[in-house]
């Protein structure tokens, strides 16, 4: 978009309004305006006062203003101008703009009338609410499998905060396997049809946020990347403005990788910063959309505005418990009345667990009491790699504490951890709680204050890399 569409938009618009074309100055101001200058160097180049310049641009934008029904004014000019060719098809300069008290984007000089904006492009607006189906991007996602029922949470309560309570913004996190991008692709069936638009993206390959606006911006709104803006702020402004014309579901999976290792939970990768401004404004500013995170961490800024009842909302993911059995039955396990021990020792991680009974179908004939028979817990090629980007992800103080924390028996209090493990109380209780946030230590309820172990499985893995 050049100046020079600039103005024929704005003409158009104030043509339909008072039947009179821009004037030579009206133009003249827009074009140093959209190019940023201050009013000293448009009136030097136009020949008119300061102070007139001023008055011309003020009542201009004024009137802008009303036909646009937002508010404008010379700092967002541009970045308005920018968003309304996106948000109207990248065709408004042609449109024919009806007069009826204000200006309506009626209809098209070459093209036909569009559908709602609460409908998808591929629906006509005669069809009926309830025949309609989301605009669908799932190529990220993974397929629909065998879901073990956590007692119908927590996707019942998903489910309860996103149609119910109007969360905008919601974090799932919890260890390799746990089952997070699971939850996520069961919960789309049950109520995608709330949604015009579904995107499913994964962060794996750590794209830089203009990447994935763009991508978002693309398939939300429909358009060619061609016409999107390169500027991130005019792109989190289109996104915005795309959430509240459309109700939307967003789903980026593998979130901790914008994350940095070496640094307490939740910390963005150098350069990555400005992820946390999308979700800050995904969270705070009212819209009918939602976007849902996948990963092993939270972001630490989404942690500062989460509480109880707010449209933000964490939920962190434990294992499966007794809804595991379901797993070992499957796998053809014998010895039921072991199953439960073991789904402890592996804290019932669905992923965990699978690859155990392999190993114990492999070398004990699914004999699991023979299994537990050995001391200490075995740890199998496939899921030492597993754990070990879990702990090559931690800084040096949450080593330390959870290297402690390996050499416990029984769990301890934090005024024990205190006295044992080296390093300021401040920090060890900046790693305590970091540790919490990854999901690699265990908060129980002693009978007088609250005490930490890890399980078995990470225990074991500690004391590995500790030989």
């Amino acid at each position: 978009m050049d100046v020079k569409e600039v103005l024929r938009f704005t003409d158009n618009l104030v043509f339909a309004k008072t039947g009179k074309h821009l004037a030579d100055v009206q133009e003249t101001v827009l074009r140093g305006v959209w190019q940023g200058k201050t009013y000293i160097q448009i009136a030097e180049e136009s020949g008119y006062s300061e102070g007139y310049t001023r008055d011309v641009t003020s009542k201009l934008l004024k009137v802008l203003s009303k036909l646009l029904r937002e508010d404008i004014n010379k700092s967002n000019f541009r970045s308005t101008m920018e968003r309304y060719q996106v948000s109207h098809n990248s065709n408004f300069l042609n449109y024919n703009f009806l007069e009826q008290g204000n200006i309506n984007f009626c209809t098209e000089a070459s093209q036909p009338p569009q559908t709602s904006q609460h409908s998808p492009p591929t629906q006509t607006s005669t069809e009926d609410k309830t025949q309609q189906k989301p605009r669908l991007d799932l190529r990220d996602a993974p397929a629909l499998k065998t879901f073990y029922d956590r007692h119908s949470f927590p996707l019942s309560a998903l489910e309860t905060w996103i149609l119910e309570q109007n969360c905008r913004l919601l974090t799932i996190t919890g260890m390799a396997g746990t089952g997070k991008s699971a939850i996520a692709r069961h919960l789309i069936p049950q109520i995608q049809t709330q949604f015009d638009r579904i995107i499913w993206r994964s962060l794996r390959t750590s794209p830089p946020l203009e990447t994935t606006l763009k991508t978002l911006i693309q398939f939300l709104s429909n358009q060619p990347e061609i016409n999107i803006p390169a500027n991130t702020d005019v792109q989190l402004s289109i996104l915005i403005e795309t959430l509240r014309e459309n109700p939307c579901l967003i789903i980026l999976d593998d979130v901790q990788q914008i994350l940095s290792s070496g640094q307490l939970a939740g910390h963005y990768k150098l350069g990555y910063e400005n992820y946390g401004t999308l979700f800050k404004l995904i969270g705070e500013i009212p819209h009918n959309s939602c976007l849902i995170l996948n990963s092993w961490e939270p972001p630490s800024d989404i942690i500062t505005f989460t509480d109880d009842n707010s449209a933000v909302r964490l939920l962190q993911l434990t294992g499966l418990g007794e809804a595991a059995t379901e797993i070992l039955r499957q796998k053809g396990l014998l010895d039921e009345e072991y199953w439960s021990e073991l789904i402890n020792l592996y804290q019932g991680n669905p992923l965990w667990l699978k690859l155990v009974a392999q190993t114990i179908n492999n070398l004990f004939g699914g004999r699991v009491s023979q299994y537990l028979s050995y001391q200490p817990v075995f740890l199998s090629d496939e899921l030492t790699p597993i754990l070990q980007q879990h702990y090559q992800r931690l800084s040096e103080i949450e080593k330390q504490a959870i290297s402690q924390l390996s050499n416990e028996i029984e769990p301890v209090s934090f005024t024990q951890f205190l006295a044992k493990c080296q390093g300021s109380q401040g920090e060890l209780f900046k790693a305590i709680q970091s540790l919490a946030r990854r999901g690699m230590i265990e908060k129980l309820s002693g009978e007088t204050e609250t005490v930490f172990t890890i399980p078995p499985v990470l225990k074991q893995y500690v004391k590995m890399v500790a030989e």
